[in-house]
């Protein structure tokens, strides 16, 4: 059984609590699972939600406050935003362990949070799909096994057995 971790834009460079469309997430399942009905999808969109809804309120709270700060100091940090940075780091690891790591990036726009998690799956040594236009991003180039511009090319790349070994 493969296992399939969906990394991909969320916040991108939005202000605040503002995500970018997270649509795509529910399209990469739909197509992963039409090719390995059996494999194991890890949504960082969904376990998020799950793992942080107990704090939900206050965290929205908490993160939007850091937008006024001048400096932050990680050891001063709220409770609830290190919450989320544990988060993010436990998301990371499982991007690790996953056996492939599928990176949505729309256009041009780059996340950093996905760039973290294509390189601990590199690090890993798992294979890195990279679904974007950006074929020049060094970050891109330096942790992808694959880059393909579209959801097609992608599910062209899953028919192959590329992905299998």
């Amino acid at each position: 059984m493969t296992s399939f971790f969906l990394a991909g834009l969320m916040q991108g460079s939005r202000d605040g609590n503002d995500t970018a469309d997270q649509s795509y997430r529910g399209d990469l399942r739909d197509l992963i699972l039409a090719h390995r009905p059996q494999a194991t999808i890890f949504d960082p969109g969904e376990l998020m939600a799950q793992w942080l809804s107990a704090d939900a309120d206050e965290l929205r709270r908490s993160h939007g406050e850091l937008a006024t700060a001048s400096v932050l100091t990680r050891t001063r940090l709220a409770p609830p935003v290190n919450r989320l940075i544990t988060t993010f780091h436990d998301l990371v690891g499982l991007a690790a362990t996953a056996d492939v790591c599928v990176a949505w990036l729309p256009g041009h726009e780059a996340s950093m949070g996905t760039a973290v998690e294509m390189y601990a799956a590199h690090q890993a040594g798992r294979h890195v799909v990279a679904i974007t236009e950006m074929r020049q991003n060094l970050a891109v180039l330096a942790t992808a096994t694959h880059i393909v511009p579209t959801l097609a090319a992608f599910a062209e790349l899953l028919a192959s057995g590329a992905l299998d070994a």
